[in-house]
């Protein structure tokens, strides 16, 4: 318990800083994050670092992780999707060339690991440009979530939410991650009402939220139980891997900006 607390520590006086001062410091944090992770998963396809393989990898989860600013001396025409899927159909003609170490499955997992990390923390430097005050908004949910869930399941949770995949989370768990973080919602509008939203889309935003982060943690859990292991990593002693941290958040993002168009 001390490990995972001293490692939360030393994690949050890094993050947190760079967080409040945005602008590329915050990206550059953003961006070897997510090559941390993005290695944390082809570690588990089993791709070695050194490869074709693993250049490509890299090469279409920072196409779709950049800000678009990081593209600007290009033409107007090769936007991030053009460039991605160019690099796709590349990535896919290598099987031509090397059958024996190439096929379709193994292309279709390392493609799609690198748009789930890439896409998952491009939306967490989109985050910090809507503004310090909307991307710990999200954050203190995804955190209040994760931490009533936990103290709510071990005291009264019964009800196994996802047997299959993550025997521990239970249904009671899942509510009372929900309700804490409504409760913690409601004390930060209070200071600072940001989206000056009425009771009830508070309410709605913050399940959308909730379940988002609770999905994308059981998709980890799930992606962990196919693989064979415990943790995705052992960076982050008493926690895990990145990927472990960041599962929920790079769910939530993305659904956070979604929904801001209606909010």
């Amino acid at each position: 318990m001390r490990l995972r607390t001293l490692t939360a520590l030393v994690a949050l006086a890094i993050f947190i800083p760079l967080l409040v001062m945005g602008g590329s410091a915050f990206e550059l944090l953003v961006i070897a994050i997510a090559g941390i992770t993005l290695f944390e998963l082809l570690s588990l396809l089993a791709v070695n670092f050194f490869t074709l393989e693993s250049f490509f990898a890299y090469l279409l989860m920072y196409l779709a992780l950049l800000p678009q600013h990081y593209l600007d001396f290009l033409p107007e025409q090769l936007d991030q999707m053009t460039l991605f899927y160019t690099g796709v159909v590349i990535f896919l003609s290598l099987m031509v060339h090397r059958p024996e170490r190439l096929d379709f499955s193994l292309i279709a997992k390392i493609t799609l690991a690198a748009l789930y990390v890439g896409r998952g923390y491009h939306f967490l430097i989109l985050g910090r440009e809507m503004g310090l005050l909307a991307i710990l908004f999200v954050l203190v949910i995804i955190w209040s979530n994760d931490t009533f869930a936990y103290l709510t399941g071990r005291a009264i949770g019964r009800r196994p939410l996802a047997p299959a995949i993550s025997p521990n989370k239970t249904i009671e768990g899942s509510i009372g991650g929900i309700v804490g973080a409504f409760l913690v919602s409601l004390i930060f509008d209070y200071f600072f009402n940001i989206y000056q939203l009425s009771f009830l889309g508070n309410l709605i935003l913050v399940i959308l939220l909730c379940l988002a982060g609770q999905m994308g943690d059981l998709v980890e859990s799930s992606i962990k139980r196919q693989y064979h292991v415990k943790d995705s990593g052992k960076l982050l002693p008493g926690h895990g891997g990145f990927l472990d941290r960041f599962d929920n958040i790079l769910f939530v993002l993305p659904i956070f900006y979604f929904l801001m168009a209606f909010f």
